[in-house]
């Protein structure tokens, strides 16, 4: 017998290889001779590039790079293989701007694209970059200026455009682009599907978070209108009504216009580098699990994604656990799992103990689960 152990973290209490660890030791004492392989997952948000960190023995580089006030700040990324990971919010993160400063018609993502050019001067093949927490709506102008895209005005002077002057731009420039960017694969990942202009768009979603007033949202919206349609004349790419574009104040639609990026769910790329498909041939088994299932789990979130990649794998038994559970009949069956279990189900177990007693309780839900107790 063949099991695999795909969980993601229980937030609060177990990493995702605790997590794992413990569902393994329950597993082998209801079946002590079957194969197991743990292998913890994320997806693609908190702890994702810890995890990558550890399994795939990637080494962490620091960068002085320009912020989102256009000062210097200290950036992170991850280098290995051939592979670079940048979570965008180390370079223009709303974090790294005190909050009476915080207003993203002045904030530039200029520092993401510096650390695409430290990365490309290292050889890297793929960049792999991480959406969200940006205090930016500039539609990765910035980003596009550091790897070499010039942006004029009508007096044919150029400038680095943010989110309150992106209706300047008259002409984008190619031409002292860094040719290592077409040579190189690029991807974003991003688990909002929301276009980049409208009411669900970057600026009337995500500006307010950002320190926009209400005042500001129609002038940052026509601005960032308008570079969408600069970007469809001089670069013939659409971007205006992409799915995801709209993530990190239009940072999705500039990774795929300047960089011929592609935007993909986390948990996704996340199965992909772990290897988990050729895991899953051949199991009997698969136990995924996260530290709150809900109606977010069918959108996107590893125990969707494992089990999606398990069917498809032609598993025939896949079980959930978490800490808690308010999933409905209906919605473990659209997910396609078997079985849902959670901790604070278990009898005398409430939050606290759930909490402080995650490990031991999680490899005992394990046993009753399987033994269908």
């Amino acid at each position: 017998m063949k099991v695999v152990i795909a969980p993601d973290k229980f937030k609060g209490s177990l990493s995702g290889r605790e997590v794992a660890r413990a569902i393994g030791r329950g597993v082998r004492r209801v079946y002590p001779d079957a194969e197991i392989i743990e292998q913890p997952l994320a997806d693609g948000g908190d702890g994702s590039l810890s995890l990558l960190k550890d399994l795939l023995g990637l080494q962490r580089r620091r960068v002085t790079v320009t912020g989102p006030l256009r000062t210097p700040v200290e950036a992170h990324y991850l280098l290995g293989d051939g592979m670079a990971f940048i979570e965008i919010a180390e370079a223009c993160g709303l974090v790294q701007v005190p909050e009476e400063l915080r207003n993203p018609r002045n904030t530039t993502t200029i520092g993401v694209g510096m650390l695409i050019e430290d990365a490309l001067a290292r050889g890297v093949r793929q960049v792999h970059l991480f959406l969200g927490g940006s205090a930016t709506n500039d539609g990765g102008a910035g980003m596009a200026a550091a790897v070499g895209y010039r942006f004029f005005g009508d007096k044919e002077h150029d400038f680095v455009p943010m989110g309150d002057s992106l209706e300047w731009i008259v002409r984008i420039d190619q031409k002292d682009v860094n040719p290592l960017v077409r040579e190189v694969e690029f991807t974003a990942v991003c688990d909002v599907d929301n276009p980049l202009l409208g009411p669900e768009g970057a600026t009337y979603t995500y500006a307010p978070q950002k320190g926009a007033s209400p005042e500001d949202l129609p002038e940052l919206e026509r601005n960032m209108r308008h570079f969408a349609s600069r970007i469809n004349h001089w670069l013939d790419v659409a971007v205006a009504d992409l799915p995801g574009a709209g993530a990190a104040g239009g940072l999705g639609a500039g990774i795929v216009a300047f960089l011929g990026g592609r935007l993909v769910p986390g948990i996704d790329l996340m199965m992909d580098l772990l290897g988990l498909e050729e895991q899953l041939r051949g199991a009997d088994l698969v136990i995924t699990g996260e530290g709150r299932i809900d109606h977010q789990t069918v959108r996107g979130k590893v125990i969707s994604g494992v089990t999606r990649r398990a069917r498809t794998a032609g598993v025939e038994r896949v079980i959930a656990l978490g800490g808690g559970s308010s999933l409905t009949e209906s919605e473990r069956q659209e997910l396609g799992l078997d079985r849902v279990a959670a901790l604070l189900e278990m009898p005398g177990v409430d939050l606290r103990r759930a909490m402080q007693e995650t490990s031991q309780l999680l490899e005992e839900l394990t046993v009753n689960t399987l033994r269908g107790e």
